[in-house]
């Protein structure tokens, strides 16, 4: 599974569920489109000269290359700065504001990064690139807002910008994977304003181009409209075809978890363990304490899995942070009765992601 794919999956998952609590105000999808201003700090106006032709490896200058340094490394807000330059500096001011919503988004300053975002999509209205890095800015930017009721209403004006800009990402990449991956979970929530088959037929495309991808999103609609014994049956084919695949038995031991089979669930996780420390393994980890920790069961054992998640710092884009693993694990000491324990572990997510509103929380509801 791609990077990128990868990051859409973990932007979607995490949003699909809340898309069907705002449905009552749909007729707000048809506010108007968003603009912006495209001049930068000294009041220039932004040029659009070049495209990205064979990819961002393509771009010249030593200013983009050391921003790209920057960014491998997650030197993101050097990154920043450095790409800020470009803008004022070159006539590249499309590729650099593609540079910087992705940078933006890292940083969690979301607002930022949709406003590059559209400022590339305007420059750059024939990249595939600039508008998937818009459509991922647009995602986030809603995500936050749903995370308030106050921000609910905010979120529906953009939902049919951002399904407008995925869908254009497509028109310009007919092989693209990771937009149809953003559509695929657009339309697992509910109506009206998802469509199941719509999401199946779009897994069916994704199968296409990418097997494995495509297999365990049909899992996971099927497993949405509630046929789960079709998911477990397309997953354990998984398993048997791809067996170094183990993303399918953390999907498969995730299926078992919401069915209440812990035990079958615990081989699943457990088995996805079994090999180097990729995503999968890491997945693996943070799923099987949640399963404890959402059904109330050996706390203990879901801090041991948590420490060595949170021991390991692993960077994946289709993992949870590790400031979401120190909420849990907060969660977790909680259930053991362990408050003290509990408050430092959510102070030390909030911490590390000062815009984690569940820690927030957490460390609220504890009380003095």
């Amino acid at each position: 599974m791609s990077k990128r794919v990868k990051r859409a999956v973990k932007f979607l998952v995490l949003s699909a569920a809340g898309l069907g609590i705002i449905s009552a105000v749909l007729f707000l999808w048809f506010a108007r489109s968003p603009t912006t201003q495209l001049i930068d700090a000294s009041g220039n106006a932004l040029t659009a000269e070049g495209d990205l032709g064979g990819g961002r490896e393509d771009v010249g200058g030593s200013l983009f290359r050391e921003a790209r340094a920057l960014i491998k490394g997650k030197a993101f807000a050097a990154a920043k700065e450095n790409l800020l330059q470009v803008v004022e500096a070159s006539d590249r001011d499309g590729e650099a504001c593609i540079l910087l919503c992705d940078v933006s988004l890292e940083l969690k300053e979301v607002d930022a990064a949709a406003d590059y975002g559209l400022k590339a999509v305007e420059l750059l209205p024939d990249s595939a690139a600039a508008h998937l890095s818009y459509a991922k800015a647009l995602g986030a930017q809603i995500f936050s807002d749903m995370q308030g009721l106050t921000g609910m209403l905010s979120a529906m004006t953009r939902l049919g910008h951002f399904k407008e800009v995925v869908d254009r990402v497509i028109e310009l990449d007919p092989e693209d994977t990771e937009a149809r991956t953003m559509l695929v979970f657009y339309n697992m929530a509910p109506k009206p304003l998802g469509d199941i088959d719509r999401a199946i037929e779009l897994c069916r495309e994704i199968e296409l181009r990418d097997p494995v991808t495509g297999k365990q999103l049909l899992a996971a609609c099927y497993s949405r409209k509630k046929e789960s014994e079709r998911a477990i049956a397309l997953l354990l084919g998984g398993i048997e075809e791809y067996p170094e695949e183990h993303g399918f038995r953390v999907a498969l031991a995730d299926i078992y978890g919401e069915q209440k089979r812990f035990d079958a669930a615990d081989t699943e996780y457990e088995a996805a363990r079994r090999g180097e420390k990729d995503q999968a393994y890491y997945r693996s980890l943070y799923a099987q304490a949640r399963m404890r920790i959402v059904n109330e069961f050996e706390p203990a054992r879901a801090v041991e899995l948590l420490d060595e998640f949170i021991r390991d710092e692993p960077d994946g884009e289709n993992l949870p942070s590790v400031a979401h693993a120190l909420w849990r694990k907060g969660n977790a000491l909680e259930q053991l009765e362990q408050k003290p324990a509990a408050r430092e572990s959510y102070e030390e997510s909030l911490r590390l992601d000062p815009t984690l509103a569940l820690a927030r929380k957490s460390i609220n509801d504890l009380g003095e």
